[in-house]
């Protein structure tokens, strides 16, 4: 530490100054709030002693509250990014826009009269929805014979069936507020419009719904990591060939053949211990 650091940091600050770096250090994380709260003191002094302070303080409070809400959503960030948690939370957000806009557009009473008279079809479209989806779709060439204890398929399972009911009231309030300008004026059309939009909507979903599924932790249900290319494609034919991606807590390896082939049908999930065996 500097003896310019030691001598400010020895000096008490103002109640103001204090009060102001009390209320930074709460936002920032603990990991980081030491070094922090020591360089923003050092910081304070250094502007308390200055006869521009009367100037300088209110770009100086912005600039630290800035800084540690800044170090607050980066902790966020790195805790948060590619999570499970943001993926169910992402959707129930645009779930709420999408309700919102279509309250906006038509109105509480209009709107809960067109969803509410909807709702048992849209149960109905959901199950053929899902059942169209799930025979059509290519999670079913993933080996699942490595992918963990039965706790963690549960909970795979649970993540997969919560993030498919939030894609399907997604996809259904889209539709409706696609059509509510038009069920005043072209009933007809407009339900026919909000079926087709709504299936579309629902099976795209749902598609993007098993693949996100595929490239997550078999384990912490995480985003894996940017895959890598592995092997040269003109050997297909005499060596494994394709990408591999990872997980970044360490719990296995996510292995995607270029070409499918009768000794590699389907991609592979390697657990961690099983990569130690390996190697």
């Amino acid at each position: 530490m500097s003896p310019a650091l030691q001598h400010a940091l020895s000096k008490p600050l103002s109640k103001s100054d204090g009060f102001l770096l009390r209320a930074g250090a709460a936002l920032v994380p603990a990991a980081d709030r030491d070094d922090w709260r020591r360089n923003w003191h050092a910081e304070l002094w250094h502007m308390h002693d200055r006869r521009t302070r009367a100037r300088a303080i209110p770009s100086l409070s912005a600039g630290l509250l800035r800084d540690a809400l800044w170090l607050r959503a980066e902790s966020w960030r790195r805790a948060y990014s590619g999570t499970a948690v943001l993926c169910m939370v992402s959707l129930a957000g645009l779930c709420v826009v999408a309700a919102l806009l279509g309250l906006a557009a038509a109105g509480r009473d209009h709107f809960r009269l067109v969803i509410g008279s909807r709702i048992p079809r849209f149960l109905v479209e959901s199950l053929l929805v899902v059942i169209v989806s799930f025979a059509t779709s290519s999670s079913r060439y993933v080996d699942q014979r490595t992918t963990g204890k039965t706790l963690c398929w549960i909970r795979r399972q649970l993540f997969l069936a919560a993030k498919s009911v939030l894609l399907l009231v997604l996809a259904f309030l889209l539709s409706a507020d696609l059509c509510l300008p038009l069920f005043t004026r072209m009933p007809m059309t407009a339900d026919a419009l909000q079926v087709f939009t709504f299936e579309f909507c629902a099976i795209a979903g749902l598609m993007w719904a098993f693949r996100d599924q595929d490239q997550r932790c078999k384990h912490c249900l995480c985003a894996l990591s940017t895959p890598a290319q592995v092997g040269r494609p003109s050997h297909n034919l005499l060596e494994w060939t394709g990408t591999r991606q990872a997980c970044r807590f360490g719990h296995g390896v996510f292995s995607t053949p270029e070409m499918l082939s009768t000794w590699r049908p389907h991609s592979h999930w390697v657990e961690d211990l099983e990569l130690e065996v390996s190697s």
